[in-house]
């Protein structure tokens, strides 16, 4: 009975075929899993960031704040937010070359730059929150703890963003060695 189903599978190998949309669909960018997660989550942080500066003023005191320190959390937060978009773009447009080879070296020419400024807006978040919120506080021994410990998890947070990006880099890399193939 076994052989016999082997038999018909092997005759219907060749009725499965897909035209042309369906492969045009499967084969897009926009439908790759990991591309929605992205998006997902550059949709998520949007949401979540705009919330914040719609309410930070007078959520969280801007007034009493310092001109600087309101300007400087603006700023990074959309600058944070800038880079989110334009890392999407990227990605959403990983050929840019007529052969894959020349696209993957202009990919990871755009990865590096796209990690380099994401590690940049992100620090630079993480700071201008903490100043923002520590501008009008009075210091005390355990306080100054506090943001010494927040400096430090901003730092190792960014540390791994850092690793995670350069992981991705090399993987690029490894592509790119691979298509060129050996060396001698």
């Amino acid at each position: 009975m076994e052989l016999e189903n082997l038999k018909s599978n092997w005759k219907n190998i060749g009725t499965g075929k897909k035209n042309q949309s369906e492969l045009l669909t499967m084969t897009q960018i926009n439908n790759h899993p990991r591309i929605k997660q992205i998006r997902l989550k550059f949709i998520i942080e949007v949401i979540l960031i705009t919330g914040f500066l719609a309410v930070y003023y007078n959520g969280f005191d801007g007034d009493t704040k310092p001109l600087w320190a309101n300007l400087f959390l603006i700023s990074a937060t959309v600058l944070y937010i800038l880079n989110r978009f334009i890392g999407l773009v990227v990605l959403h447009n990983p050929v840019s070359e007529t052969n894959l080879n020349g696209s993957l070296h202009s990919f990871k020419n755009n990865l590096q730059k796209i990690a380099f400024l994401t590690v940049i807006t992100s620090f630079l978040f993480g700071i201008a929150i903490i100043v923002y919120f520590s501008t009008s506080i009075t210091f005390t021994s355990g306080k100054r703890i506090v943001v010494a410990g927040m400096l430090v998890t901003l730092t190792v947070l960014v540390y791994i963003s850092y690793r995670n990006w350069i992981n991705r880099v090399q993987k690029i890399e490894g592509s790119l060695q691979e298509l060129s193939g050996p060396t001698t």
